[in-house]
């Protein structure tokens, strides 16, 4: 059973990445009279040592424009600097493959992102991937969540301050992550500082990282919950 999930989450993960990757998102939002527009831009390269496919997202339409630039900066630098960590790390096994005659296996690195906007919060949700010669692919999601009327990134318990909120979510969370024979209850900590999160069509959803409450055939757990349940 864990065998075949497994390999339902590799599978699963490679045809994700390959799917997103095919067509660059573009969405189109209007919120308070504003139109925000979510594009992004391609980069590729075919190589026998790193293939490289990422989407890097921008966002136009917010209403501060030094904030605007600050956030497409961020998310590009990012996304750059990972990729290029994993082609320096493909370029020494490459090498040390050479030196020590062993069967080189090419390394891949992929970046994919969509974006929702609900209850006044954009969120550019993003999945860092690679492929570093080992059993499977390794994996995080990463989200911006960004106050569209302030101009600021927000955490979700700086969106949801109230302690009573935060103690509600953690009960109902234990719950559904208990309900499930595939990840380990007893990891679950409470929703973390940096807890990964994001909004969309009046729903709250978090999500946790291979490994954090699971095994990785179990993937990104994710739970969504409606607002007006947790307020």
């Amino acid at each position: 059973m864990k065998k075949a999930l497994l390999l339902l989450f590799m599978i699963s993960l490679v045809v994700l990445a390959m799917a997103m990757t095919e067509e660059l998102p573009e969405m189109v939002f209007v919120s308070g009279g504003n139109i925000i527009y979510v594009g992004g831009t391609h980069i590729t390269e075919d190589s026998t040592i790193c293939a490289v496919n990422l989407q890097i997202p921008f966002i136009e339409g917010l209403t501060r424009p030094g904030f605007e630039s600050y956030i497409n900066s961020l998310i590009k630098s990012e996304v750059e600097q990972y990729s290029k960590e994993i082609q320096k790390m493909a370029a020494d096994a490459y090498e040390a493959s050479k030196e020590d005659e062993w069967p080189f296996r090419t390394f891949d690195v992929y970046v994919v992102y969509t974006a929702y906007l609900s209850n006044g919060i954009l969120s550019i949700d993003m999945i860092f991937s690679e492929f570093t010669g080992g059993a499977h692919p390794n994996a995080a999601r990463r989200t911006y969540n960004i106050d569209i009327s302030g101009n600021h990134l927000v955490s979700l318990k700086s969106l949801f301050p109230s302690e009573d909120f935060e103690n509600k979510l953690n009960e109902l969370l234990f719950s559904k992550i208990k309900e499930r024979e595939d990840l380990w209850p007893a990891e679950f900590k409470g929703v973390q500082p940096d807890q990964g999160f994001y909004l969309n069509a009046g729903r709250l959803y978090i999500y946790f990282q291979p490994y954090e409450i699971g095994p990785w055939a179990s993937g990104m757990p994710e739970f969504s919950f409606l607002l007006t349940d947790l307020m």
